[in-house]
């Protein structure tokens, strides 16, 4: 399956950053397939926020072995304080640094599924496999 990988923004482009400041630590690796990256970007103009905005996404640990990670992904604005800002395909994708571990190596798919509906789907390597 291709898909888009989206990479940190240099650090001479990231706002606030001093000269002469530390270049910005390489972000996580976030894998879009075309599908996810093409329903993004249609959401995104129509939400006004292709140009400026971008999209969010955070991992939380859950209770319990039945769901380790749960990850989330919203449309914003504007990055945050502290947020890394990756770019690929087109789109800006903002993360907490905090998350950044747990979503590093994460890949989001949409899918359409009969019976199922359509939605996000988001494959980790670190995910959770066998029984607790």
């Amino acid at each position: 399956m291709s898909d888009t990988s989206a990479t940190p923004a240099p650090p001479s482009s990231a706002p606030g950053a001093a000269p002469g400041a530390p270049a910005q630590e390489e972000g996580p690796r976030i894998q879009l397939t075309p599908a996810a990256l093409e329903t993004v970007r249609e959401m995104l103009a129509e939400e006004g926020l292709l140009e400026e905005g971008g999209l969010r996404l955070s991992a939380r640990f859950g209770a319990g072995c039945s769901t380790p990670l749960r990850f989330g992904l919203e449309l914003d604005h504007t990055e945050r304080d502290g947020d890394l800002v990756l770019r690929g395909g087109g789109i800006r994708i903002f993360i907490p640094r905090r998350d950044a571990w747990s979503l590093d190596g994460l890949q989001v798919d949409w899918v359409d599924s009969p019976g199922m509906g359509e939605g996000f789907a988001f494959r980790h390597p670190r995910g959770r496999g066998g029984r607790c």
